[in-house]
């Protein structure tokens, strides 16, 4: 499977720019054309069956233990910040799955710290969200929603649904 992205430039609040990989509007208006050809050609799409999977693990120290799993994950610490303005690990290959760092705090007990991101395409997230729902699943946050939707099983542990956007333009 190939993904669209491009390489963008991202400012901070700071100022400071950033190359950083993200799916552009270049890229969806692409996809789009794509898909186009596709019917032309008599082959259908069907969106719903790609995903993609991100990790998530929250933590008030991702500076700090980033390279660790830079090197863990893709047996290189410069994945650490590749393609992204934070600390987030990200194999250049493409073989394994982002991690990134969510804001953590400080606290004694133990908690879930990693959640799983699945990416769909947008026209499936409502059918994924009621098929998780259907089976016992409580959507605990839809503020962001399309973009991001989290859903707890019923244990407590959390998954986001995510709907890949273009980066809003900042002037």
């Amino acid at each position: 499977m190939e993904k669209l992205n491009s390489h963008a430039i991202y400012r901070d609040d700071e100022g400071i720019e950033h190359v950083v990989e993200w799916v552009t509007q270049q890229d969806v208006d692409l996809a789009r054309r794509i898909s186009e050809i596709a019917a032309d050609h008599k082959v259908d799409a069907d969106p719903a069956s790609v995903s993609v999977i991100e990790l998530g693990l929250d933590t008030a120290h991702s500076a700090t233990i980033a390279p660790v799993w830079a090197a863990l994950l893709t047996g290189n610490a410069e994945s650490q910040g590749y393609g992204s303005p934070s600390d987030e690990i990200r194999d250049a290959t493409g073989r394994v799955p982002n991690l990134w760092f969510g804001d953590g705090d400080e606290h004694g007990s133990p908690r879930q710290r990693f959640h799983v991101e699945v990416y769909v395409a947008p026209e499936v997230a409502e059918q994924r969200i009621a098929a998780a729902v259907a089976v016992g699943g409580t959507v605990v946050d839809d503020s962001d929603a399309p973009s991001l939707t989290v859903i707890a099983d019923q244990d407590g542990n959390r998954g986001i649904l995510c709907v890949a956007q273009p980066p809003a333009k900042k002037d």
